[in-house]
């Protein structure tokens, strides 16, 4: 008999009569009080109701009965954060992921609830790790709203009440010139994907950080992605100028220079071959970092124009499948996501 219930709150539940399946899952639970899957249910068509300390209360049973269920510890989570109760929020949404170490809707509402506290640091760092499984889940559009929330933070100045000397400029946690040493040794030491990471992540903290661009034109020299360390030198020289570092921006202007001549010799010599999808010459190894335009486009489509998820999809890639043609990398995720869709 309690399954018939049961079976009623759910019917209704999926039509949004959360009241009727909220009275078909208290009639399962009154033959079976025990039923914690009745209990979570209940707790859900509370929350969609607005009543947020019933859904607790059914979300704790539930919990009391099998604890070791990810999805009400999480479900309790979101219902301590519509009721302001922000440190349990985080209790629950960490113990979600005790249970369940790839459950990024957890770190989503880490990130959320330190926004609320006005942690942005620990903010951008929970819808960070958000980011990552919602790339290796293909969950492209949760990704993209999780990008959001970390521009968002990255672009709003932290205030400074006017009874409080604001603090002077922090420096940086890693000495420019040291970053420049450490990018270039992970890469001399045939660490690209560290490299990249590394600096693809600084670029997404600080967008106007010169030394990251130059690093990373470095690395991408060294990679034979030529097109691309040029664009990356042509950023920091813009970004040196700007703030007045001109020593710097006339490094720059000179690495531009030998990277642009080099990039017309290798066209030079890549005119002089015919080239098939399977021949690996010299030339294939400079462009070995930049994929063709078309393959380019058809994978930002399917992400709707956003790089940086696109940019992710292909790291990953790179992790799974070291060793492979730029090409490859971009075209099995165009493959992926299609399949998946």
């Amino acid at each position: 008999m309690h399954s018939t219930f049961y079976q009623q709150g759910v019917a209704k539940a999926s039509e949004k009569d959360h009241e009727g399946a909220i009275a078909a899952f208290s009639q399962a639970l009154e033959h079976q009080p025990d039923f914690a899957e009745a209990y979570y249910n209940r707790g859900l068509a509370h929350f969609n109701l607005g009543d947020f300390q019933a859904a607790i209360a059914d979300y704790t049973e539930a919990l009391r009965i099998d604890p070791e269920d990810a999805r009400g510890y999480f479900a309790r989570g979101l219902a301590y954060l519509a009721t302001s109760h922000l440190e349990a929020a985080i209790a629950d949404a960490k113990q979600t992921i005790l249970l369940k170490p790839d459950y990024a809707a957890a770190y989503n509402l880490i990130g959320t609830v330190r926004q609320r506290q006005g942690v942005p640091q620990k903010a951008i760092a929970s819808y960070k790790k958000a980011v990552e499984l919602y790339l290796d889940q293909r969950d492209i559009a949760n990704c993209r709203r999780c990008l959001g929330h970390i521009r968002q933070l990255q672009a709003t100045p932290q205030p400074c009440p006017e009874s409080v000397q604001p603090a002077p400029p922090l420096r940086p946690l890693i000495d420019p010139n040291e970053f420049l040493r450490q990018a270039v040794q992970k890469a001399e030491q045939r660490n690209y994907r560290g490299a990249m990471e590394d600096l693809d992540w600084a670029l997404q903290i600080d967008p106007q950080d010169a030394w990251a661009y130059a690093s990373r034109g470095q690395v991408r020299a060294n990679l034979g992605d030529l097109q691309g360390a040029i664009e990356d030198s042509q950023q920091a020289a813009a970004l040196f100028t700007n703030q007045a570092n001109q020593e710097m921006a006339e490094q720059m202007r000179e690495a531009i220079q030998t990277l642009q001549t080099s990039l017309k010799q290798a066209a030079k010599r890549a005119s002089s071959y015919s080239f098939t999808a399977n021949t690996r010459t010299t030339c294939q190894d400079i462009s070995v970092g930049k994929p063709s335009l078309a393959v380019q486009r058809k994978l930002l489509r399917l992400v709707g124009d956003d790089r940086k998820i696109a940019v992710g999809l292909v790291k990953r890639l790179k992790l799974k499948n070291p060793g492979m043609p730029e090409d490859w990398y971009w075209e099995k995720a165009i493959y992926d996501l299609e399949r998946d869709r």
